[in-house]
């Protein structure tokens, strides 16, 4: 078999018309704010009135149609006071999916479910041993959101990938396009309207009206997110500006709290705000930054964007397919081109204009425009192949 090839085992049911039903499963729902929660939270609620549709996951308030599982979460006590994952050489994420996973199968048993529908990859992999070695026939549907490489993706029966750039180098490793679906994350653009004016916002939150307010909604990280590069190139911008910083320390890093502190006083502001806040940052800022060299997807820099927030991001070929607006693309690999681009925009505010594609996005991105072809791509998986594996 040739280097990363599915072997695949074809059903003996015939092809049915009808709906499946799908469990979405992950364990960080009601317990971190992440894209991976954000987008299966969204992605339930859009479809819960068209399929028979459950969400298991982490925290928060059970319903009929939400069931809230025990586990071992990373971030929890039990993780914390008994690091079980150290006697296997492993991360807290592998306890809590390996529990998360063994928590959820009396709820596949006895075929409930046609399709299991994952985005944590050591959940995706756990639940495919789990199948072959119980004999489960639950279709297992991975969605790729890590922007990982083609050679470390987990084994599943399909895959959904939410970027370009990530689907082409996944033909490129070798998987075959009808492994494949190549469908974008959604946003409800509606979710991010605000009933206050900017004025009345800044008021609120304490900021005066000449303060050029640049935001980055992104988790607090140096390696992916990149925000000690952003608070050192904002630390150069001279005048009356506030660097907002919005984002989880959830796989973050909190010395970075401090190092923008130190690097600019009282000209940064650091929060966390709920995901029904999030508008109201979007509304009262100037401008988003977003300083990442690759992601998987940036489903802030869509929210953003679809408010009418001006937006720049890296120059690359995800960031030019995510928001293809020349404007707003710059080198954030090299030293100063965001700070000058900055002071050149709070000197030129007329400037901001261009960098904005509100209208594009929001019709591009919206759920409701996106949900024939989810519920379209679960139709596919249910009557795909089963697969025995792949190389891991």
């Amino acid at each position: 078999m040739e280097q990363g090839a599915v072997q695949l085992e074809y059903p003996e049911e015939p092809a049915t018309q009808q709906l499946p039903k799908v469990a979405l499963a992950c364990p960080g729902i009601g317990l971190v704010q992440r894209g991976f929660e954000r987008l299966f939270r969204d992605q339930f609620d859009l479809l819960e009135g068209d399929l028979e549709i459950t969400l298991f996951k982490g925290g928060g308030r059970p319903s009929q149609r939400e069931k809230v599982l025990n586990f071992v979460a990373r971030n929890g006590r039990v993780a914390k006071w008994a690091p079980l994952h150290r006697l296997f050489g492993r991360t807290p994420m592998h306890s809590e999916c390996l529990t998360f996973a063994l928590a959820l199968l009396p709820h596949l048993s006895r075929g409930r479910y046609d399709i299991v529908h994952c985005i944590d990859p050591p959940l995706t992999r756990v639940l495919f041993k789990l199948r072959a070695l119980l004999c489960m026939k639950f279709r297992l549907l991975y969605t790729e959101g890590c922007a990982m490489s083609p050679a470390d993706y987990p084994p599943a029966d399909h895959m959904q990938q939410i970027a370009k750039v990530s689907y082409d180098e996944a033909l490129r490793h070798g998987l075959p396009g009808n492994y494949m679906t190549l469908l974008p994350c959604g946003i409800y653009p509606e979710r991010f309207a605000c009933a206050h004016s900017r004025a009345q916002l800044r008021e609120e939150h304490g900021i005066a009206e000449d303060v050029f307010v640049i935001l980055c909604v992104a988790a607090l990280n140096r390696n992916h997110k990149r925000v000690d590069y952003l608070i050192e190139e904002v630390s150069r911008v001279e005048g009356k500006c506030l660097l907002w910083l919005d984002g989880s320390l959830d796989h973050g890093d909190p010395g970075l709290v401090d190092f923008a502190r130190e690097r600019l006083g009282e000209r940064c502001r650091i929060t966390h705000v709920a995901s029904n806040e999030v508008a109201e940052l979007y509304h009262l800022a100037d401008i988003q930054v977003h300083c990442s060299l690759f992601e998987a997807f940036g489903l802030s820099i869509v929210e953003g964007a679809a408010t009418g927030l001006p937006l720049l991001t890296h120059n690359a070929p995800h960031f030019q397919w995510l928001l293809p607006n020349p404007d707003s693309w710059i080198d954030m690999e090299r030293p100063g081109a965001l700070s000058a681009r900055l002071s050149f925009l709070m000197s030129h505010p007329e400037a901001l204009e261009a960098l904005t594609c509100a209208g594009q996005v929001s019709e591009r991105f919206a759920w409701e425009n996106l949900k024939h072809e989810y519920l379209a791509l679960y139709r596919r998986v249910a009557e795909g192949p089963l697969s025995k594996g792949r190389r891991q």
